[in-house]
């Protein structure tokens, strides 16, 4: 009756990282559909679709370069 057995899922460098990758998809889905109600409002499709494929390229940016950054 020691105490409890560590898994590696508890480990809190883990769980940050999960977490900043909720948030990462989390706001890609958020700028996504911006970016379809901005088409919709403005009545112009390739501007929604220029604002996805911006976000989609910074979120791809930044996770590349920090990911690379880090080593």
């Amino acid at each position: 009756m020691g105490e409890p057995e560590r898994r590696p899922d508890d480990d809190p460098a883990r769980r940050a990282g999960i977490r900043r990758t909720a948030w990462i998809l989390a706001s890609i889905a958020a700028v996504f559909f911006v970016g379809v109600f901005a088409s919709r409002l403005l009545g112009d499709a390739s501007l929604g679709m220029t604002v996805i494929g911006a976000a989609v390229f910074l979120f791809l940016l930044l996770g590349i370069g920090r990911h690379l950054g880090g080593k």
